[in-house]
């Protein structure tokens, strides 16, 4: 399937999930989450959960962090949607956030990170497939900072459903991801 029709599938799917549903799938993702080997990353990018898009939920996580992994700088980004990239800041108590115009949760100002510095960055999708391509929401946000990143970086999807067999109309220009997280497994496509 294509990436347009894919991303109308998942995302009826995930609207269609109860919200029963979501909690059950988002405990078990958190315990996925946690059994990643977190002493040996210090920074970390999260995207902060679209509730209106059923998104899975980053909250518990980055609290857990937090608390569990105080070594850990969280990173979040603010999206320029005039030139298409992100600018990544620490993430903190101090961290002011505001709504964009897309309802998007983001840091007013704050640290500013360099992409390079960043060990493992946590990416949304609605789909991804065997080899590690994503389906996002289109705007190709996450495709750009994942090239300014070093190529040692690991990027996880997380995702409610398990991965497709194929996306078939993947560009030169989307990225790969590392790992995938769902709530029956963790994938690795390196």
């Amino acid at each position: 399937m294509t990436k347009s029709e894919l991303r109308k599938e998942y995302k009826k799917r995930r609207n269609n999930l109860s919200i029963q549903d979501q909690a059950t799938l988002n405990d078990q993702l958190f315990e996925k989450l946690r059994m990643l080997d977190w002493e040996k990353y210090t920074y970390v990018h999260v995207y902060l959960t679209l509730e209106k898009f059923n998104e899975p939920d980053t909250t518990r996580l980055i609290k857990w962090l937090r608390e569990f992994h105080p070594h850990i700088q969280l990173v979040i980004s603010k999206s320029d949607f005039t030139n298409g990239y992100m600018q990544n800041y620490i993430l903190n108590d101090k961290t002011e956030l505001i709504e964009n115009a897309y309802g998007i949760l983001e840091p007013v100002k704050g640290e500013l990170v360099d992409e390079i510095l960043i060990d493992l960055a946590f990416v949304p999708l609605l789909v991804i497939d065997i080899k590690g391509n994503r389906v996002g929401y289109g705007k190709g946000f996450y495709d750009r900072f994942l090239s300014k990143c070093r190529p040692d970086i690991k990027s996880y999807g997380i995702s409610f459903f398990e991965p497709v067999q194929c996306i078939s109309d993947v560009d030169e220009w989307d990225r790969r991801l590392t790992h995938c997280i769902t709530p029956l497994n963790i994938y690795s496509f390196q």
